[in-house]
């Protein structure tokens, strides 16, 4: 089914499967042809995983915002890439517990999740020639930064004050879209019910910067000074569940703290005992990912992403 939005785009509904409450499982495609003339199509997903929130509404409003006489190509929306996770607000399908992000190109014949992940491959890649792909710190954690592979002027272009150089995951959509030559923009913004309208705008910004690299707009990208590349970057994880108070929120990102910093505690919330500090591992850290003030924490969870700010150097 095809109609047209109020914005201007066309809708189109991709149907994948039929649940077994008897709803269909369907991709939403929003496709905008710009009316000041030819040029790139450019794909924006967000959604990808059902607790990023974030990028969603990024899209929304991007969509809703923009005035299509105003750029050149065309811009072909997914703006919630998994549903049924969507709904879920779930890293994961709910049916299948499976990650869409590790599993592309799907199989039509797999789990849903894999009919998901083909759907995705079969109906919307082949209508794009770039991509953004819209991630966030999911449901308690806030991030900021884009990951840096082989299209390294978009994602610089896109803003981010940290670029990552490190490897990609095997099986993600950005991964499947570069080998078939999509250059790929993956960003990390916000997350975490922290500064999610300064990180929304960040997005936007991001957004109009990559289709001004690529022609799509007038103008230049508008990246920040100082933008650096990181190439080692490390996950803190606690040993001990419990709840943990962070000295740091999502305001210090992207700032450097002292080797040996307390980023936070870990107390029992039945004995008050405190059972692990978070410590800053490098001489100096680069806070990249940080948790909520007050959260509850499990073993093995997502604490803190930092980075080596002594191996950090200058963008291009």
């Amino acid at each position: 089914m095809t109609r047209t939005a109020a914005t201007g785009a066309v809708v189109d509904r991709v149907p994948v499967a039929t649940i077994a409450n008897g709803h269909t499982l369907e991709l939403v495609i929003h496709t905008v042809k710009g009316g000041a003339g030819d040029g790139p199509r450019l794909g924006l997903m967000a959604g990808i995983h059902g607790d990023e929130p974030i990028g969603v509404e990024t899209a929304r409003r991007f969509v809703e915002e923009l005035e299509v006489d105003s750029f050149r190509g065309e811009l072909a929306v997914l703006p919630v890439a998994n549903p049924y996770a969507f709904q879920g607000l779930s890293r994961n399908t709910p049916l299948d517990m499976t990650n869409l992000n590790r599993i592309f190109p799907g199989s039509p014949d797999g789990m849903l999740t894999d009919q998901l992940a083909h759907a995705i491959c079969e109906h919307w890649l082949p209508r794009i020639d770039y991509l953004i792909d819209m991630h966030s710190g999911g449901n308690l954690a806030t991030v900021d930064y884009v990951y840096l592979h082989d299209d390294g002027a978009l994602s610089r272009a896109f803003g981010c004050e940290i670029l990552f150089h490190g490897p990609s995951y095997p099986g993600s959509f950005g991964d499947h879209a570069r080998m078939n030559g999509v250059p790929t923009v993956v960003s990390e913004l916000g997350g975490g019910q922290q500064r999610n309208g300064y990180y929304i705008e960040k997005g936007l910004r991001g957004i109009r910067n990559v289709m001004k690299q690529l022609g799509m707009l007038d103008g230049e990208p508008e990246v920040p000074a100082g933008q650096v590349v990181v190439d080692e970057m490390t996950i803190l994880r606690p040993h001990h569940g419990g709840l943990m108070l962070s000295n740091v929120d999502a305001h210090r990102l992207g700032e450097e703290v002292a080797q040996g910093t307390v980023l936070a505690r870990i107390v029992s919330p039945y004995t008050f005992e405190e059972l692990e500090l978070a410590i800053a591992p490098f001489d100096p850290t680069l806070l990249v990912l940080v948790r909520e003030p007050v959260t509850k924490v499990d073993p093995g969870d997502y604490g803190f992403i930092v980075a080596n700010g002594a191996t950090a150097k200058p963008a291009a």
